[in-house]
């Protein structure tokens, strides 16, 4: 697969969405070729004690926080699950978002800001990918690249939401809503389980094993679906306001870590000067 192609759907996935990392993995022919996940790939069979590394410091209020009292370790109502992320998600309108892929031969970072909204979403990211140093902003439905190979230097490659690569930037922009996330949620998710409170930058946070069905997400319709595993595990992180905060899962020998931070904090994601941009070629 050329780096080309590579780029364009590693950069398509470089969203807050860890679902929209799944369904970038279950669309792609070969492992190799996927954008990456972070745990090593894990199928249907029981999980190896995830609670082991759980802390049990203070007890965190779980993403079912509407209760006066914390939740117990144990399994959890999917329902009141998804409903206290979705309600609490209603309510962030920008969110810093910062992701860790690697897996068969390629790695990824990326670090930025992004504005969750459905109708104009926005996002202002800097990315290291294979050796090439990136920056992508998508504003106003149209997405711009910086530091792409044989591109002017100093220039952005600007793309129409139109185009191959607009689409899928900005409908990957569009998944970072968090309602969208948690719809791909409700529509995955088979089980929910507390296992814990851990410290996630300093503030003790619920710590959850989540298993979704990789075929509700769209792997049977894949190329390749046969060499995935029935199910896929997720551990995240609830904040006490119900914050989704930090997700780690892998699939297919490649993993993923992504913290999502500074819910509601103002972001300034601005589309490059006029002068500095010059029109995409495909990818």
């Amino acid at each position: 697969m050329s780096q080309r192609i590579t780029l364009r759907r590693a950069a398509a996935s470089a969203v807050v969405v860890p679902a929209v990392l799944l369904a970038s993995a279950c669309g792609s022919t070969t492992p190799g070729t996927t954008t990456p996940g972070a745990t090593q790939p894990q199928s249907s069979s029981p999980a190896a004690g995830p609670s082991d590394t759980s802390s049990s410091a203070a007890p965190s209020t779980a993403a079912t926080s509407s209760s006066a009292a914390p939740v117990a370790n144990g399994d959890v109502d999917k329902a009141e699950f998804i409903s206290a992320l979705k309600a609490a998600g209603a309510n962030a309108t920008t969110a810093h978002v910062s992701m860790s892929l690697a897996g068969a031969g390629q790695s990824m970072k990326m670090d930025g800001d992004t504005k969750l909204d459905a109708s104009n979403p926005a996002m202002a990211l800097k990315m290291a990918l294979s050796g090439m140093d990136l920056q992508l902003r998508v504003v106003d439905k149209k997405v711009y690249l910086k530091g792409l190979p044989n591109q002017a230097a100093g220039k952005w490659a600007v793309y129409d939401e139109n185009s191959s690569i607009g689409k899928q930037m900005s409908q990957a922009a569009a998944q970072s809503d968090p309602s969208r996330m948690y719809d791909q949620f409700d529509k995955g998710l088979t089980k929910v389980k507390k296992i814990g409170t851990e410290a996630v930058d300093g503030e003790q946070m619920a710590k959850y094993d989540l298993t979704l069905d990789t075929k509700a997400l769209g792997g049977s319709a894949a190329a390749g679906a046969a060499s995935l595993p029935k199910t896929v595990r997720y551990t995240a992180w609830i904040d006490s306001k119900d914050h989704l905060r930090k997700v780690t899962f892998g699939l297919m020998g490649i993993t993923s870590t992504v913290t999502i931070s500074k819910y509601g904090e103002p972001v300034d994601i601005t589309a490059p000067a006029a002068k500095d941009v010059v029109k995409g070629a495909g990818l």
